[in-house]
């Protein structure tokens, strides 16, 4: 399988992995041979696609690192809670019963989370979380929890804390369901509603810390999640130290979904925007767990080497997983090879190789 811009489908490609709406109904099942209609309407909801292709036939179905379910209960569970702590209801025997059943939803729901992740061996897929071209506060908060408890993980934060962690996450821009909904919507905002959106952390961290339920840490990751380590950020100008590791690990988290989704930076730019802020923004401890966490050119992308060969992800050594194997379609002289020519080339053993360039898989679009 080969992966795809939906920019750059093409009539006659047959798909090598479902596409399923927000609801988790498959729209387009594998083997699919797309048509121009199909392509056309995809475009409204995925930024890239898996096709097959000869070239890669030998590659497993890759593993999710949350079954595709589960996230999308999660996302929904995530959306009735928010919408319980962010509106102002009369406390009826019903609106009391419906509260508590949605926080129970959703806090068994984050415990297969944080167990998936927790108990795999594998670098965290960065597949859903580019497929779905949904710009949701749920979605965003869904990653932006994934990231963090990827990160967690990394340093040897033990579980039970990583539980808070993953939920500090989660609700982290919480607060801004209580702004203008204008404000969520709009690409662009002006001057003075950046000012205003500030204020979403001092909203989330008033609303999370009234619930009982809820660690404080859970409302400090809220709070803190935009203070920056030179004391740039906001809304108290916190610096180093004085800003939680969590809200640390959540301002990494954030920021990267931020370039992915956003910014339609492929995840290894991403990754590079982060380390410039090393030691301005950001902890360069965070950042090298991180990277350390996920596997920063997925498999099944094409990639061009520094030696001018082109091919496309196949495998990565779960040590290493920014030194992929590459399976060479075009030469150093920039000849399409016969898939009898085929060749592999496993960048962990070949360490004067490097990856210089990675096809997009989401449209670009303008940076604000």
């Amino acid at each position: 399988m080969r992966m795809v811009s939906i920019h750059n489908c093409e009539e006659g490609m047959i798909l090598a992995k479902p596409i399923y709406d927000e609801k988790a109904r498959i729209l387009l099942n594998i083997g699919t041979n797309l048509t121009a209609n199909h392509i056309d309407r995809l475009k409204k909801r995925i930024s890239f696609l898996y096709v097959k292709s000869e070239m890669t036939d030998d590659i497993v179905q890759i593993k999710e690192d949350i079954p595709f379910e589960l996230r999308l209960k999660t996302v929904s569970s995530i959306s009735s809670v928010f919408t319980d702590l962010s509106k102002e209801k009369q406390q009826t025997k019903k609106t009391i019963t419906s509260r508590v059943n949605n926080f129970k939803n959703l806090k068994e729901t984050f415990t297969k989370v944080v167990h998936e992740l927790q108990h795999s061996h594998d670098h965290l897929n960065l597949i859903s979380h580019l497929q779905l071209n949904n710009d949701s506060i749920f979605e965003h908060s869904l990653n932006t929890s994934l990231y963090s408890l990827s990160i967690g993980k990394t340093l040897g934060i033990p579980e039970k804390s990583l539980h808070i962690l993953g939920l500090g996450a989660l609700f982290h821009d919480i607060g801004k369901l209580q702004l203008p909904k204008s404000f969520m919507t709009k690409k662009e905002l002006t001057a003075e509603e950046k000012e205003i959106m500030k204020i979403h952390t001092e909203l989330g961290f008033e609303m999370l810390r009234k619930e009982s339920d809820f660690h404080l840490l859970i409302a400090h990751c809220a709070y803190q999640h935009h203070e920056y380590i030179d004391g740039s950020g906001y809304p108290r100008g916190l610096k180093g130290n004085d800003i939680h590791q969590f809200a640390k690990i959540v301002a990494v988290a954030e920021k990267f979904d931020d370039l992915i989704r956003h910014k339609a930076l492929l995840p290894h730019e991403a990754m590079e925007v982060l380390y410039g802020y090393c030691y301005i923004r950001y902890d360069r401890e965070i950042i090298d767990a991180f990277k350390k966490a996920i596997a920063i050119f997925p498999i099944g992308v094409t990639v061009t080497l520094s030696t001018g060969e082109k091919g496309v992800v196949v495998g990565y050594n779960q040590k290493y997983p920014q030194r992929p194997r590459v399976r060479i379609f075009m030469d150093k002289e920039g000849n399409k090879l016969s898939i009898a020519d085929f060749y592999d080339i496993d960048l962990l053993k070949e360490l004067t190789t490097m990856i210089v360039k990675c096809d997009a898989v989401v449209e670009r679009r303008v940076e604000s």
